[in-house]
């Protein structure tokens, strides 16, 4: 089913974007397929508790995302994305936030994607960090291991 929606939207981004654009998008949009846990939260300068961070995990299908407290869902919502720009750009869209959009960056490497988000309302970060005051979210997840 993920594999045939990234195909469905690889399709219509070519139609929209050229070829290059699309392929660029739909191979990230793949590798952000499936289940990931957090490694590390630093929100407004200041690093979460292990624990408390690593106890949320992310499930990703096509555009969409749920995000868990252990085994609970807390959060859901859809995403867009451009691997085109430098830095990658990421859109989430919570469903609890009703159309308001959290601006951010990405990169991924192997089985691991960092993230870093403003607030809603707020101009898109430019650099990985978190510095005080700024407001920003970063995230570290990783891919979970199937046992």
């Amino acid at each position: 089913m993920n594999r045939f929606f990234t195909v469905l939207l690889s399709i219509a981004l070519t139609r929209v974007l050229g070829d290059s654009n699309a392929d660029a998008i739909a191979k990230d949009l793949e590798k952000m397929q499936g289940d990931w846990a957090v490694v590390s939260v630093v929100r407004d300068g200041a690093k979460d508790e292990d624990d408390n961070a690593q106890s949320l995990f992310r499930t990703v299908k096509g555009n969409q995302y749920t995000v868990f407290l252990f085994d609970k869902a807390v959060g859901s919502g859809t995403f867009k994305i451009d691997a085109t720009k430098k830095p990658k750009t990421i859109d989430s869209f919570p469903a609890n936030l009703a159309g308001k959009a959290l601006l951010g960056i990405y990169q991924i490497e192997g089985d691991t994607i960092k993230t870093c988000y403003a607030p809603p309302g707020k101009d898109r970060p430019t650099a990985f960090s978190s510095k005080k005051g700024s407001e920003h979210t970063l995230m570290v997840w990783e891919r979970e291991k199937k046992r």
